[in-house]
């Protein structure tokens, strides 16, 4: 469970894969107003939470990952790190909306 700041929103709740290199943590990614927060399901022994505020955000944009269909988003911050969040199946079509609302809150 995240911890909320003042006046802050969640907008998305999405099971997700993190993609760390050739390895993929599954977990909970909460899209808020503010920030992301990815939170790894405790089965896994890299249980590091990432989090990020939306204004560190330099480029949002889908990914290919398995080369098909957009399955995925990929998050460039401003330090030029990358972080590449992988979408169930079936919220493939919410890639273009989850995207434009970050893009919005930007």
């Amino acid at each position: 469970m995240m911890n909320s700041r003042e006046n802050e929103k969640v907008q998305y709740e999405l099971p997700v894969d993190l993609r760390k290199s050739i390895d993929y943590v599954s977990g909970n990614l909460f899209i808020t107003n503010q920030r992301f927060i990815f939170q790894p399901y405790n089965m896994h022994f890299q249980r590091d939470i990432l989090e990020f505020d939306i204004a560190d955000i330099n480029n949002i944009d889908s990914s290919y990952v398995l080369g098909i269909v957009p399955n995925g988003i990929t998050v460039e911050l401003k330090d030029g790190s990358l972080h590449t969040f992988v979408l169930e199946s079936s919220l493939f079509v919410k890639c273009d909306d989850i995207i434009k609302t970050v893009w919005d809150l930007m």
